[in-house]
């Protein structure tokens, strides 16, 4: 097989396929995706590995996750043959929205959060590396207009632990064409925890993701 990945090669549905089924298994997918009418990265968003940029919507039972469906497409028109895009897929469980209509979950304080760190990952070209030194990241983003204040500092930001594993549930698809990707949970955090991480680094990341270490430790919830 030629070494260059073109639009039409076979390998890049076989990855979708592969995708398709891992949450599948967690619950149902619906059939459409949240995507753009203009590709962001036309107008000055950061671009995704083979362009497509879309979100999955699935329900898995009493809950409700956003899932990125595109930063591990393979980069085409390259021989980046040993690479499945960014290396990951990024998601957002919300309880809270496990009854949200189509419409309502596209307009949900949910998809703005996970389109924001949707784009920065793909404007830091994938977190693998990261997670695998670290395991557990933390990272906070202005979102005034996205969330209510009472989920924001004072200076209007809102604080998130990177990576948190549910319980029986796989935190890496393996068998891809390209590589290994990364299924990554972003897990909203209080303001109070964000800035006890702005004083404490590490240490208080650590502490935060082992009081979040049972099956719903991962999810997203406003307070």
């Amino acid at each position: 097989m030629d070494k260059i990945i073109s639009d039409d090669d076979p390998r890049i549905a076989e990855g979708h396929s592969l995708l398709d089924r891992f949450w599948s298994a967690i619950g149902r997918t619906e059939p459409d995706l949240l995507s753009y009418l203009v590709n962001p990265m036309f107008q000055g968003k950061p671009a995704w590995p083979n362009t497509r940029q879309a979100y999955r919507i699935v329900r898995p039972a009493g809950s409700l996750i956003i899932a990125s469906d595109g930063l591990s497409d393979p980069f085409v028109n390259t021989d980046a043959v040993d690479q499945q895009g960014f290396g990951c897929e990024v998601y957002i469980e919300v309880p809270d929205l496990a009854h949200a209509t189509f419409a309502e979950v596209q307009t949900s304080w949910a998809f703005g959060v996970i389109e924001n760190f949707a784009m920065n990952v793909a404007d830091w070209g994938g977190i693998s590396a990261q997670l695998a030194k670290l395991g557990i990241l933390s990272t906070e983003f202005p979102l005034r207009g996205v969330l209510p204040d009472t989920a924001l500092t004072a200076d209007g930001a809102a604080g998130f632990l990177v990576n948190i594993v549910p319980p029986g549930r796989a935190a890496q698809i393996l068998n891809m064409p390209f590589g290994a990707v990364d299924i990554v949970a972003l897990t909203l955090i209080s303001p109070a925890e964000l800035e006890a991480l702005r004083q404490g680094g590490s240490d208080v990341r650590r502490r935060l993701a082992a009081e979040r270490s049972g099956p719903a430790g991962h999810v997203s919830r406003l307070l």
